[in-house]
């Protein structure tokens, strides 16, 4: 499983959304569900599960699940 897989299927438990229904290039606001509470979970968990830290300032650059996976790669290849 890659990156933007492994997201996909994290942003899908969170939000309980059968993972073949989530687009990965849609806006959160554009999902059902992903509220300001659940994009923290969904934080919280992205950064448990891949080891890193999502620098505070591109927080709320991070609105699809695209932009997520492309983020967690940059930070994984930084490291």
């Amino acid at each position: 499983m890659n990156i933007l897989e492994e997201t996909k299927e994290i942003v899908s438990t969170i939000l309980q959304i059968p993972v073949e229904q989530l687009d990965t290039e849609a806006d959160m606001t554009d999902i059902e569900g992903w509220d300001s509470l659940r994009n923290v979970m969904i934080l919280s968990q992205l950064e448990e599960h891949f080891g890193i830290m999502f620098p505070p300032d591109d927080i709320f650059d991070l609105t699809s699940i695209k932009a997520f996976a492309e983020e967690i790669e940059k930070i994984k290849s930084d490291n």
